[in-house]
């Protein structure tokens, strides 16, 4: 059985911490991703399973 993963985009922007280089480190599901800016949230974590709620 598949489990189907959903999340708010605004609590998805909460895991994205500013970082020193002027982006953010993002963190899903214990796996930490370095993005420049928050617009990359979203393929992310579509592309790790998630319905994103706008």
């Amino acid at each position: 059985m598949e489990t189907i993963k959903t999340a708010s985009f605004e609590s998805l922007i909460e895991c994205a911490i500013p970082n020193e280089e002027g982006g953010f480190d993002f963190t899903l599901d214990g796996e930490v991703f370095k993005i420049k800016d928050t617009l990359e949230i979203t393929p992310i974590a579509t592309k790790k399973g998630y319905i994103i709620i706008y």
